[in-house]
């Protein structure tokens, strides 16, 4: 049979489209029906890619194993599997707070059913809660993280999954205590290549009785940097945290002048009211032992509208994006500024997306009248790295030889998402 003649009778024939010659986007329904769309691809030798819930997926990038596993790229029959229809709760449970969830069902989706319930998946940022939740599992970032709550990967309790042969595995549910493996971790951050995630098993909260902003001028990058990890390092739990220096201040805030040196700080808490209050006043005394001072409450409720409630914000999108470790934010900030001046443009920046590990910078560069060139935008990034930062999407490569390894022991003949990662 022909691979279209395959698909077609694992999921029916309007849940198959042709994209272009050899390229199939396919809507399962059900796990089952993940599983056998896989198996069906995976004996024709077609690559099988995620594409979570978006629309037309961009074109895969050649794989070096080619369709029999040898060394020569070779292009192949590419299956482009989409989530849409995996959208369902499969079940709440309110008493131990956790929510069984097919892959396909977006964030922000899952918080429209949590809310009347007073539940909540957390504070991430509303930009990550766009995605599926198998999306924001199988590819892990900084920006899925919460200096509340952690990274998002925190919440999974439990994942099912597809490999490349077509068995399901499912990722046991059960008490910390429990021992062995957790082949969970494995799947998370794979993005599709050890095996297809179908649904996830997460821990959620009650929605917080409270919710508090503050903003606070402080004297320098620097300093506001110091009193974000002095605050956390007094086990502060803020549900947002962001800084922005001088220049980022004006474009966000409507024109807010600042001294050229100074950084604005907004935060927001939340939880029980005394809870919530508690942790506003550490970040007030953090604020305070490092130069600073509290402003204008008008400045953190605008903050707050336009990161978690939707409104939009005037500036420009950030253009660079650099992740770093607390002690490596301050010189990746200054680095980036003073490439860009020499270079004869300009960066304004802000951080936010703390966590014990790290934060990311967002820098928007400026050259001339408009976006900075490759050639610039480079020079920012070397600069950025020679400065102890990580670009955004760069992941340490040592283990390579061990996920190749993995793949080729579950996945010899690289059906799924072949040319991603190791």
């Amino acid at each position: 049979m022909s691979l279209v003649s395959e698909l077609v009778a694992a999921v029916g024939r309007e849940h198959v489209e042709e994209l272009d010659a050899g390229n199939w986007r396919v809507t399962p329904g059900s796990a089952a029906e993940v599983a056998e769309v896989i198996r069906r691809a995976g004996a024709l030798k077609a690559a099988v890619h995620p594409i979570g819930t978006g629309g037309r997926p961009q074109r895969a990038r050649p794989d070096a194993a080619g369709a029999g596993g040898g060394a020569a790229a070779v292009d192949r029959l590419r299956v482009f599997l989409s989530t849409r229809r995996l959208d369902q709760v499969l079940e709440l449970d309110e008493t131990s707070l956790m929510v069984h969830v097919q892959a396909g069902l977006t964030g922000l989706a899952l918080e429209r059913i949590l809310a009347p319930r007073g539940l909540s998946i957390g504070d991430y940022p509303p930009v990550v809660l766009t995605s599926s939740i198998g999306g924001i599992i199988a590819v892990r970032t900084p920006g899925k993280s919460s200096a509340r709550h952690g990274f998002f990967e925190d919440a999974v309790v439990g994942v099912s999954a597809v490999l490349a042969d077509g068995r399901s595995v499912h990722t046991r549910v059960a008490p910390r205590r429990s021992t062995g493996p957790d082949l969970a971790r494995a799947l998370m951050g794979s993005e599709g290549t050890i095996g297809f995630i179908t649904s996830a098993v997460l821990r959620i909260h009650q929605k917080p009785e409270a919710r508090l902003v503050a903003a606070y001028t402080l004297p320098s990058i620097d300093a506001a940097v110091s009193a974000v990890y002095l605050a956390l390092r007094e086990e502060a739990a803020p549900s947002g945290l962001r800084i922005y220096d001088a220049a980022e201040a004006f474009e966000h805030f409507d024109g807010l002048v600042l001294p050229p040196q100074q950084a604005l700080l907004c935060a927001g808490t939340a939880g029980p009211t005394d809870l919530a209050a508690c942790d506003r006043d550490l970040i007030t005394s953090a604020v305070l032992a490092e130069g600073g001072q509290p402003t204008d409450t008008a400045l953190a409720e605008l903050w707050w509208r336009r990161t978690h409630a939707g409104e939009p914000t005037p500036a420009l999108a950030p253009n660079l994006q650099v992740m770093a470790t607390p002690s490596k934010l301050r010189a990746v900030y200054r680095a980036v500024v003073t490439e860009l001046a020499t270079q004869g443009g300009s960066a304004r920046a802000h951080i936010s997306r703390f966590d014990a590990d790290g934060a990311v910078v967002f820098f928007t560069l400026i050259h001339g009248s408009g976006d900075p060139d490759a050639a610039i935008v480079g020079a920012a990034e070397r600069a950025a790295e020679a400065a102890g930062g990580w670009l955004l999407g760069a992941r340490a490569t040592k283990l390579d030889p061990y996920l190749r390894a993995l793949r080729e022991a579950i996945d010899p003949h690289r059906i799924m998402n072949p040319g991603t990662l190791a």
